[in-house]
């Protein structure tokens, strides 16, 4: 359970005046390491991103857990947190779980890497079926910071509510994208996701253009898989969703419960990655589907050639 780390999260970042100091105050008091926060400017404002690490015994593979978003806020336009904020939400909850039960004597065979960042004023930008939140920094300058080389697989985080393809109440899982593939869906996860949520494991839907690099004129579904673009370890995304088009600047549309078992589903997954019992993908495909097929890397450029 991880209720009481969500409520936590969620109270701190549901303010005008957060931002990332609070955050890391609050990481170190639960025991997490290697806390920084770094202040970026941009045209529209600043926003503070935020990285952690929970350190294993060092006898396992590190996973990297991502919180995507634009903004926890959108004033003045809004008040209060909004639904674009879940990313932040599960990725800080999940890290202040796994500090705790270290604290408690649980300690991973593997470190678990936790990014995302804070801003509680936020610009909103146009989109269909519903509003996007914007960023007071470029998506590559979020994600430069957030994709870390010690990192050896990753989970990103996203609401991913104002759509009308997944039609789902909870959160949602996505296939595994690495280097421009689209790969089979993990069996190892849709197992974790059953157990967690007790019901049949859900899965959104990808296209092509959801992993390439913002800016290159194409429709994307959200950043949830922008972090594919700037590695070329695995990345899953894991979707706070919704049974209708919810606006990413919509408020009164976090849902707790909801965050509570995405952040469970994280620490699964880092109890049983750490431990090399989960893996997001086959190895021997992907040297299968490498040579009988080559690269796709070029697909994590803005364009070919």
């Amino acid at each position: 359970m991880a209720l009481k780390q969500v409520l936590e999260i969620y109270e701190l970042l549901d303010s005008a005046n957060v931002n990332g100091t609070q955050v890391a105050d609050v990481l170190k008091a639960h025991g997490a390491d290697d806390v920084i926060v770094e202040r970026v400017n941009g045209e529209q404002g600043f926003t503070d991103f935020i990285s952690c690490a929970i350190r294993g015994n060092g006898n396992g593979p590190t996973l990297g857990i991502l919180g995507q978003l634009g903004g926890i806020g959108a004033r003045p336009a809004q008040i209060g947190l909004v639904s674009d904020g879940d990313g932040a939400v599960v990725a800080l909850s999940a890290a202040l779980k796994l500090a705790d039960m270290r604290r408690n004597g649980d300690t991973l065979p593997g470190d678990v890497r936790i990014t995302t960042h804070i801003c509680a004023h936020a610009p909103t930008q146009p989109h269909e079926p519903t509003p996007f939140m914007g960023s007071p920094v470029g998506i590559h300058t979020m994600i430069a910071r957030q994709v870390q080389p010690a990192m050896q697989a990753i989970l990103s985080i996203d609401t991913t509510r104002g759509n009308r393809v997944i039609n789902h109440r909870g959160f949602a899982i996505s296939p595994t994208v690495k280097e421009g593939y689209i790969l089979r869906v993990s069996e190892d996860l849709l197992n974790i996701m059953s157990w967690v949520t007790g019901k049949m494991p859900v899965v959104f839907p990808l296209t092509t253009q959801d992993i390439t690099p913002y800016g290159n004129d194409l429709y994307h579904l959200n950043s949830i898989l922008q972090p594919a673009t700037a590695t070329s370890v695995p990345v899953v995304g894991v979707a706070l969703t919704s049974e209708v088009p919810v606006p990413g600047p919509a408020t009164g549309a976090n849902h707790v419960y909801d965050d509570e078992m995405a952040t469970r589903f994280c620490v699964e997954v880092a109890k049983f990655f750490t431990a090399g019992r989960c893996q997001f993908y086959d190895a021997d495909e992907w040297q299968k589907i490498q040579s009988r097929y080559g690269s796709l890397g070029f697909l994590q450029t803005p364009q070919r050639g």
